[in-house]
């Protein structure tokens, strides 16, 4: 039924500008839906932030089937032998705004610089392969998910999810395609 608004002993609002079917609703049980909307806004922020493992600088040691892997993802023999051939860096630095980060992605044939990241949110980045992508940075079980989706559909963009976890002493980036699984060891520098 519509009905204007009691004016005592409700949580409830109704807008001018819309019609909404009111209900009455006891002072209790207002306190309790603000205390759940208070706790669930505080485990969404704290899901938000970086874990402090994953800052700092990470140089990569060995891989394992990653050859294998650009096999599967259709990539040619002299694009795999520069990409398995370059040194690769991981750097993760906490950014001046609250639940924001910067990456940096540094190799010996292109640097890329991600900054203001929010996990969860969808940015435009320039990729290493020097097209524009969709990047999406999602942390899930401990575990950190960097997406990328070319918005160019030139050369060998290929979409991709990497997964960064920690093994013992080091950063593992994880890939697949196709259930071929490329895997990327980083050791952390001091």
């Amino acid at each position: 039924m519509w009905a204007e608004p009691p004016s005592t002993s409700t949580c409830g609002q109704q807008s001018a500008q819309t019609s909404v079917i009111y209900q009455s609703t006891p002072p209790i049980m207002c306190a309790k839906i603000a205390l759940a909307l208070v706790l669930i806004g505080v485990a969404t922020t704290a899901a938000a932030t970086l874990p402090d493992k994953y800052y700092g600088t990470f140089d990569l040691d060995h891989s394992e089937n990653f050859d294998e892997y650009l096999t599967a993802k259709g990539y040619g023999w002299f694009t795999r032998k520069l990409v398995t051939f370059a040194t690769f860096k991981k750097v993760f630095t906490k950014n001046e705004i609250k639940n924001k980060f910067d990456y940096s992605n540094l190799t010996s044939k292109k640097d890329v610089h991600y900054k203001n990241i929010e996990l969860g949110k969808p940015f435009e980045g320039e990729g290493l392969d020097s097209t524009k992508h969709e990047i999406t940075f999602t942390l899930k079980d401990g575990h950190l998910f960097e997406h990328h989706k070319p918005l160019e559909k030139s050369g060998d963009a290929k979409e991709e999810t990497y997964e960064y976890l920690f093994d013992g002493e080091f950063l593992l980036v994880r890939m697949s395609f196709n259930g071929v699984e490329g895997r990327r060891y980083y050791k952390r520098l001091p």
